[in-house]
């Protein structure tokens, strides 16, 4: 779960902190991956003991202000599993089945995102760990998008799954008004 974004729509708010329905929308995501994979990481970048009242933390520092794919790069080299699930810590109606979703495409190996209907959910990504390389490669050139990433990785490696019936669970509350 990626929890390392400044918040600036927020104010600066480390926003899965912050509550929804009752608890922060960290608790929430977790709780949701949890039932849907064999374990969950935190990567953070500040808040760390918060963090781990929900999850095991790992830190993306110094290379944070490069963006989400360097939480996923981190992901990917911290974990002793084939596939790795990323998924955004302010999304806290994350769908019960999703992994199970983009599970059925995935392949060795490669890399699955979820689509809305209307736009692809580029963080909503599972990801085989031998393309780890090719994306440490794709930091050190300078780029920074997650879609940028996924769109150059061969099209045998990219998958997309459509998720239409899903879609409000891949909205990020990322301001004060979609948090009411």
């Amino acid at each position: 779960m990626l929890c390392g974004g400044s918040g600036t729509r927020m104010g600066g708010t480390d926003k899965p902190l912050l509550d929804f329905r009752g608890e922060p929308m960290a608790a929430q995501v977790v709780r949701r991956l949890a039932s849907q994979t064999a374990g969950v990481w935190i990567s953070a970048n500040r808040n760390l003991e918060r963090y781990r009242a929900y999850a095991p933390v790992f830190t993306d520092a110094p290379l944070e202000a490069q963006g989400p794919l360097t939480g996923v790069l981190r992901a990917l080299q911290e974990s002793s599993r084939p596939w790795v699930m990323i998924v955004p810590g302010d999304a806290p109606l994350l769908a019960n089945d999703l992994v199970e979703r983009l599970g059925r495409v995935a392949h060795e190996p490669g890399a699955v995102i979820a689509h809305d209907g209307t736009r692809a959910q580029v963080l909503h990504l599972l990801v085989h760990r031998d393309l780890e390389p090719m994306l440490a490669a794709y930091l050190d050139g300078g780029h920074r998008s997650v879609e940028g990433w996924y769109n150059i990785l061969p099209q045998n490696q990219r998958h997309t799954v459509v998720c239409s019936d899903l879609a409000e669970s891949f909205r990020n509350l990322n301001t004060p008004d979609d948090l009411e």
